[in-house]
């Protein structure tokens, strides 16, 4: 069994669910032969593939940090385009220089299945199919919605087998964009498995050395720093409830070195525990009350799987407002209008734990990465405890 898995690193998160598929078929499946690429880094570079490729991933970065309010003004643009015209643009820009290598992979690794973990792949294969490429006709191509809304292009990449969304709630917007709703599975965002594994919240506490008896306040700072996380955590000292805060800054130095100044100073009225990069943020989830970060799909889906609420920054690029304005209808997510209001928001999600939790038990699909390696495998879900 031969799996072709297709990815792009804007964002990383198409990157850590493509990881998180291959990682579950490996260990589930002893034949799978699995061959992952990136459309814009693997296979032989050109001039508009290399131009292609910084503009999908690291321009992506300097437009959300630099250029938020023109990036997101594009997007809504985007959002808005007539799904009955061609792309000729994007077609011109960034599929046609992927696609020579993507084609090239295909016919000669002939997979059984393939896993498209972004918008331009399966638009490529949709091409490829429409075309008559044998290989992409044999395999069984499965691609994935990685938002809580539907991303600009999806209507063209309408011949795969399955999409994959997050919840029941996206029929409509794929009936416009001319989606056979038969080929339409609400798996949900695939995360690492990890992620849905239960851990008792105070035994997760033990194991990272905190206080087990405090709630527990979880932050993230993002890929780009969004957020002013600094200025927020300064905010958390006017709350009323006692609690415990954990920073997660990531790769941000700079900002680690803030925070442990602040502390240093007493600047920070509550306990606080400050990591840079880590490999276990499911037991820091699993610690933790409420979560105070980005509203990426994956990111959100790895909380929700821990049943924790979000309240999500203030400045929010692309989808990731597009998720705010679903998740906070479904009652999961609180959106910092203002940095002054955080506490008010801390306060009220600890207040009403039960209230959320309920919430997060209609939205949360923590076995998403299962039931899609199933699929790609079987080219079924398997049924509770089948072998």
């Amino acid at each position: 069994m031969k799996v072709l898995i297709l990815t792009v690193s804007a964002g990383e998160g198409h990157n850590s669910m493509s990881r998180a598929i291959s990682n579950y078929l490996k260990e589930t499946y002893e034949d799978v032969v699995i061959k992952q690429i990136d459309l814009f880094k693997d296979g032989p570079m050109t001039i508009k593939k290399k131009q292609a490729g910084w503009m999908v991933n690291d321009g992506y970065f300097t437009l959300v940090k630099y250029f938020i309010k023109f990036a997101n003004s594009q997007f809504e643009r985007l959002k808005r385009r007539d799904y009955s015209k061609d792309a000729v643009t994007l077609r011109s820009t960034f599929i046609k220089p992927a696609r020579p290598y993507v084609e090239d992979v295909i016919n000669e690794f002939k997979p059984d299945a393939i896993f498209c973990a972004h918008t331009f792949a399966g638009i490529i294969l949709t091409d490829l199919r429409k075309e008559g490429n044998p290989n992409a006709l044999n395999a069984r191509v499965v691609t994935v919605v990685s938002d809580f809304d539907v991303a600009p292009y999806t209507e063209l990449l309408t011949e795969v087998d399955y999409i994959i969304t997050p919840t029941d709630d996206f029929d409509d917007d794929l009936t416009k964009r001319g989606f056979d709703l038969k080929k339409r599975l609400s798996l949900g965002i695939p995360i690492q498995s990890k992620f849905g594994v239960f851990i008792d919240q105070k035994e997760a506490r033990r194991m990272l050395g905190i206080d087990e008896n405090k709630d527990t306040v979880m932050l993230m700072s993002g890929g780009v720093g969004f957020g002013n996380t600094a200025k927020v955590i300064l905010n958390l000292n006017k709350c009323q409830k006692d609690f415990q805060i954990v920073c997660v800054c990531g790769r941000n130095e700079k900002l680690k070195k803030q925070l442990e100044k602040l502390k240093e100073r007493g600047k920070i009225k509550k306990d606080i525990t400050i990591y840079g990069f880590c490999t276990n943020v499911d037991v820091i989830m699993s610690a933790s009350n409420v979560l105070i970060g980005k509203l990426g799909g994956l990111s959100t889906s790895e909380a929700f799987s821990k049943y924790l609420p979000v309240i999500s920054y203030k400045k929010l690029p692309f989808q990731e407002y597009d998720n705010m304005l679903y998740l906070t209808k479904q009652n999961v997510c609180e959106y910092i209008t203002k940095n002054s209001k955080v506490y008010e928001l801390v306060d009220g999600v600890l207040e009403n734990k039960t209230k959320y939790v309920e919430s997060l038990e209609k939205i949360r699909r923590p076995d998403a990465t299962k039931n899609i390696g199933d699929l790609l495998y079987c080219g079924t879900l398997k049924k509770s405890g089948q072998a």
